[in-house]
């Protein structure tokens, strides 16, 4: 009968290197048990949420990331690129060209995936600050009246509209139009009143905060006249 003092002290013979032997067979254990990983490509867009509402994103660089990702078989039917972006939190960032690393938190993927490359690993957002002015608007007519009208009196209600934007186009800019207001539209002596949309010009980087239409209230000030034919 093998006595316990000999057992124990065959036991703890090389002990380190048994540890270490054991230690290693569990990692081979585990790197051959473990089932096969694959590895998925794809490009997505980047987007700014929660800005501070005294600024606007005027450009990202880039504006999309190419991602690879890491799960297990078959996970890249689980991905869907058209609903997948790269998400950054906008909250703390100040006016001007600010540069942030990319990292899994801006990502929502599904359990058992991970991101093992960002391309770029980082994102440059140009950010400016914005300004408030109110601003006069005035009526835009054109075409021909069916009669010759006498002088119009005309009122808008409201008359200025409060618009956002870069501070030096802001000050650049000294009224807004109305969309355009048909004058074959005018008939009769009585008052007529048209709701109109506020016109942004094409190449102005502002933003029309209120309101977005105006009423136009128009007055005849004196008889009508038939139109001469020509």
């Amino acid at each position: 009968m093998i006595r316990w003092d000999s057992f124990r002290r065959s036991l703890e013979r090389n002990l380190p290197l048994k540890i270490l032997a054991l230690v290693l067979s569990l990692a081979l254990w585990f790197h051959i048990s473990r089932p096969g990983r694959e590895y998925f490509s794809l490009t997505v867009p980047v987007t700014v949420v929660k800005l501070p509402p005294h600024l606007e994103l005027l450009k990202s660089l880039p504006d999309r990331v190419t991602l690879t990702l890491e799960g297990p078989p078959g996970f890249g039917g689980q991905i869907h690129p058209e609903n997948l972006s790269i998400i950054l939190d906008g909250r703390s960032l100040g006016p001007g060209l600010r540069t942030l690393r990319l990292d899994r938190a801006t990502l929502s993927l599904p359990t058992g995936v991970s991101v093992v490359r960002f391309v770029p690993e980082k994102v440059s957002l140009e950010l400016m600050p914005l300004s408030r002015k109110m601003i006069r608007i005035l009526p835009l007519f054109i075409g021909e009246t069916r009669h010759r009208i006498a002088p119009l009196r005309v009122r808008l209600i409201p008359d200025h509209a409060l618009i956002e934007g870069d501070k030096a186009e802001l000050a650049s800019i000294h009224f807004l139009k109305t969309r355009p207001i048909e004058l074959s539209l005018l008939s009769g002596n009585h008052p007529q009143t048209f709701s109109v949309p506020i016109a942004i010009p094409d190449n102005a980087h502002i933003r029309l905060l209120t309101p977005l239409s105006v009423s136009i209230e128009i007055t005849h000030t004196g008889p009508l006249a038939p139109t001469k034919e020509r």
